[in-house]
């Protein structure tokens, strides 16, 4: 059951149960009874309206659904994976220049509260995060105090809020998703959240690069392609995920330049997602190996992590699989 249906079915039981009710009266209670129904079955209407309209908007619900992998509008990573602090909803990352695009978005939009958060250094700050530099200001870096704490502060100005909700609406993320949904034939509330989630983890091109390569597979045998959206999407995100999983052991242990991830045998992973199968569980594996990030102490697989959050959005009941409108500037005026 849809829930823009939930409210009408309520409106019309209630209609019903009146209705009925005034049957066995006079016809003057009867016709009293009837203009209370009008009237019950009007509100229900109206309900039903809105709740449409709440779940039509879209964008907010992928912003929201982004931001519980995330982070909060005011939430600070301390250098993760050398690129420097990490804030607010997308974790705008320093190193990649992101953080310093939206810092001066914020600071277009309230010029007095930015130098009032981030104090007399405040063109320095943006000198620095314009320059994707990861120096530090005043003796700092921005990672550290005071700065963590200014950027947390910042973060809960509403103003400012609102600024990180429309960059992470118009980014790079954004017209990658939606590009990768027209590449797929998929744009369902539900497809949309879980393309997201994948630019904003790989990048617009790292996450074009498994939809390409799903589509030159379905391209060689058309019967290779699901009817079913959903097994679309289970094919996408298992084609991301296998890029950081192998059954042999590497040429050499970094998966990358940077050395910041890195091969390392595993002896579980979660299941692999298939069509019709979009719950995983923990299993097993002997000669597997997964590229890993994060602290050397704590690392994670990055396999892992995409087939959980896929799988996640996959059996989310909150999402709709009814298509909506891609045009993100229409959604988000």
């Amino acid at each position: 059951m849809s829930r823009s249906s939930t409210p009408l079915l309520l409106g019309a039981g209630a209609v019903g149960l009146i209705i009925l009710a005034a049957a066995a009266t006079s016809p003057s209670a009867r016709k009293a009874a009837q203009q209370t129904a009008d009237t019950a079955g009007k509100a229900a209407k109206k309900l039903e309206e809105k709740v449409e309209a709440l779940i039509s908007d879209w964008i907010p619900t992928l912003l929201r659904k982004t931001s519980e992998h995330e982070g909060n509008y005011w939430s600070v990573q301390a250098n993760l994976d050398g690129n420097g602090v990490s804030y607010g909803i997308l974790q705008w990352t320093q190193k990649s220049g992101s953080l310093g695009r939206l810092l001066r978005e914020m600071a277009a939009a309230d010029p007095v509260a930015f130098g009032r958060f981030f104090g007399t250094s405040w063109a320095k700050l943006l000198d620095v995060t314009g320059r994707s530099s990861l120096e530090s200001i005043d003796g700092a870096v921005l990672w550290a105090e005071p700065w963590a704490s200014r950027f947390t502060a910042a973060g809960r100005w509403p103003t400012f809020q609102q600024v990180q909700a429309r960059v992470a609406a118009e980014s790079e993320y954004m017209t990658g998703a939606v590009q990768i949904a027209k590449l797929l034939g998929v744009s369902t509330e539900r497809a949309m959240v879980l393309l997201y989630n994948r630019t904003v983890q790989q990048g617009p091109a790292g996450a074009l690069g498994p939809a390409q390569r799903l589509v030159a597979w379905y391209a060689e045998d058309p019967q290779r392609r699901p009817s079913a959206v959903n097994d679309v999407l289970a094919q996408y995100a298992w084609t991301c995920a296998a890029k950081f999983r192998r059954t042999s052991a590497p040429d050499r242990r970094n998966y990358n330049d940077d050395g910041n991830i890195w091969w390392s045998p595993v002896a579980t992973e979660w299941s692999e997602l298939g069509v019709g199968q979009y719950a995983v569980q923990r299993v097993a594996v002997s000669g597997v190996w997964h590229a890993m990030t994060g602290p050397p102490s704590k690392p994670w697989s990055l396999y892992d992590l995409i087939v959980f959050r896929s799988s996640n959005i996959l059996n989310d009941p909150l999402l709709r699989d009814a298509p909506v409108d891609l045009d993100v500037g229409r959604a988000v005026a």
